[in-house]
């Protein structure tokens, strides 16, 4: 596999903005070999509905302008349509044990989360915090999320005290959280994203 189709692999899983020197680091390479890597990316992506945004400081995957308008209709839908079962599956884990880094939500859920996250953060049922652990940013359901249910507090959710502290969960997350340690590199144990390949899943925006 060459080093541009492992930059766009990243870039596209991640589904967020990232500075030059993490890629670097996360491909195990010099800002040399990242640099080329760049270009050969952008200049694949020509001719798709996909383009490479770079700034000084940050690259990330973004659709081409031309195609804002059928973007908008996605996004439409994303955030008015009904939840699906993966969004579902996001929410209760992040309401009965988060905050939750994406990776710990990933080890909990088998499957790569960034498009689900990001589509429940578009909806304004989940939050990034700037809090972090093992060295990334966590989530969390936000107020909107808990007035939506009609409760004071996410204790008031049934089996609230026995579900959060389910032995397989601690269990999950303790094991990622010495993989982690041991190995600060190591991904989390979650499959490829297969969530826009169900019919339940989410779409990327």
């Amino acid at each position: 596999m060459s080093l541009d189709q492992r930059l766009e692999a990243i870039l596209f899983t991640g589904a967020k903005p990232y500075a030059p020197n993490k890629l670097a680091q996360l491909l195990d390479v010099d800002v040399t070999q990242l640099t080329a890597a760049i270009e050969v990316l952008r200049e694949r992506l020509q001719d798709t509905g996909i383009m490479l945004q770079q700034s000084e400081q940050e690259i990330q995957l973004v659709t081409q302008p031309q195609f804002a308008e059928d973007v908008k209709k996605v996004a439409r839908d994303e955030t008015v349509g009904e939840l699906t079962r993966a969004s579902l599956e996001a929410l209760t884990i992040l309401a009965y044990r988060g905050p939750l880094t994406r990776p710990e939500l990933e080890q909990i859920r088998g499957v790569h989360s960034s498009v689900i996250l990001r589509n429940l953060m578009l909806r304004g049922l989940v939050e990034e915090r700037e809090d972090q652990r093992i060295g990334q940013p966590t989530f969390a359901v936000t107020m909107q999320f808990i007035r939506h249910l009609g409760l004071q507090s996410l204790e008031d959710l049934p089996d609230y005290e026995a579900l959060r502290g389910h032995e397989n969960v601690v269990d999950v997350l303790k094991d990622l959280e010495d993989e982690q340690q041991g190995d600060p590199a190591a991904p989390a144990g979650a499959q490829p994203e297969t969530d826009r390949q169900k019919p339940e899943a989410d779409l990327a925006v």
